[in-house]
């Protein structure tokens, strides 16, 4: 999935149970927030993978991509860097 990150300061996204997105071209300083649901995600380059739940959230440090999957009925927001 390939997002217009210059264009979009917050981006919603929701996921089904076991749905996964890939999310493409990313930039360090975007933050990606868990806002509902358990969400595992992997940042490329990152030999650590992350599970976030409501109210927690990653950093991305790297530019490239990331894969997100949905441990059960999840949503979750990314926030640009200003």
């Amino acid at each position: 999935m390939n997002l217009p990150w210059n264009h979009h300061k917050n981006v919603t996204i929701s996921l089904h149970p076991h749905q996964v997105k890939n999310l493409k071209d990313v930039e360090p300083g975007m933050t990606v927030v868990c806002d509902k649901g358990i969400i595992w995600l992997t940042e490329s380059n990152d030999l650590q993978d992350y599970a976030l739940r409501p109210g927690h959230s990653i950093l991305i440090r790297k530019k490239g991509k990331i894969l997100v999957e949905a441990v059960d009925e999840a949503g979750l927001h990314i926030v640009y860097p200003n």
